[in-house]
């Protein structure tokens, strides 16, 4: 019997992670993929489907946002030298995530004087944001059906919208990505 976690030889479905230094972006952007593979044809699912997979797209856009916003704070903090005594990096809460990379990249961008800049100032991101935050502070709505002191985790939630979901969540996934853009075109 194969182990669980192993290649099988000549299967065209062995995912090739050995190669992988740091696997970190590798993670976000399954996350990512995921979850946007996920919404594909949504309205076309049947009915039984799109009531269960919104959960896993939901956390699955969360999970790629929390992460990519640590990744980005912690690479932010290397490039302006800054030494985090907070304990940021160890939380789930999407709003001081979002907050604190935004305000490092702004500092990085007036620091290093960047011209070449791919995002736009804007605020919807943020309003995305804290409404996320709203729902699911700590990264448990979309997990699991109650929290631990066993309430409801979406009480008073009747109906979600995945194309107004994906539509609204699409546009921080963007930003983001832009701030990733920008990074990559700096020589720091």
């Amino acid at each position: 019997m194969t182990k669980l976690f192993s290649g099988i030889e000549k299967d065209q479905t062995n995912a090739n992670i050995g190669w992988m230094n740091n696997k970190s972006q590798f993670y976000n952007e399954g996350y990512k993929a995921a979850a946007r593979e996920l919404t594909i044809d949504y309205d076309k699912r049947l009915v039984n489907e799109k009531d269960t997979l919104v959960f896993p797209i939901v956390f699955l856009y969360r999970q790629y946002i929390e992460l990519t916003l640590k990744d980005l704070i912690f690479e932010l903090d290397n490039k302006l030298g800054c030494t985090r005594n907070d304990k940021i990096l160890a939380q789930h809460k999407l709003l001081p995530l979002w907050d604190a990379a935004i305000k490092q990249y702004d500092s990085f961008i007036k620091t290093e004087n960047i011209t070449l800049k791919f995002t736009l100032t804007s605020n919807k991101e943020r309003i995305i944001v804290t409404q996320f935050n709203q729902m699911d502070e700590d990264s448990f709505s979309f997990r699991y059906a109650s929290d631990k002191k066993g309430n409801e985790t979406l009480e008073g939630v009747e109906y979600i919208s995945v194309n107004n979901f994906k539509n609204k969540i699409e546009l921080v996934v963007t930003y983001i990505e832009q701030m990733i853009e920008t990074l990559c075109h700096t020589s720091t």
